[in-house]
């Protein structure tokens, strides 16, 4: 599996069909798709996204995560936003454990953590 990381609208999924072969994904939602864009829109909306994500791995061992940095800033006041914004960091951390290969994308440009 393949973990792509970065801010909003930095060029993931242009990075990921350029470099990775991407042509199919999952928006927001852990789908069939061997791709899912927009990690942190599911692990928001899908309440059984944990066990969803791990079903999708075991079926897709080299597929292509693409989620969107949601740490860096200032911190929401609500307790659902802190707390969403901590799951998604914390299922990413697990997920570049497990990943071949992290990249960061910014301004369109990936450099390889991993």
């Amino acid at each position: 599996m393949v973990l792509i990381v970065g801010g909003m609208a930095q060029g993931k999924l242009a990075f990921a069909r350029r470099e990775l072969g991407v042509d199919a994904w999952s928006d927001g939602v852990i789908g069939k798709e061997a791709c899912i864009y927009n990690l942190h829109r599911a692990l928001r909306d899908q309440p059984e996204a944990d066990d969803l994500l791990e079903q999708w791995l075991t079926e897709h061992p080299d597929g292509i995560v693409i989620c969107d940095e949601v740490g860096c800033g200032v911190v929401p006041v609500g307790r659902e936003d802190r707390s969403w914004r901590e799951r998604v960091g914390r299922t990413c951390c697990r997920l570049a454990e497990r990943a071949s290969a992290v990249y960061r994308v910014t301004c369109g440009l990936g450099v390889r953590l991993k």
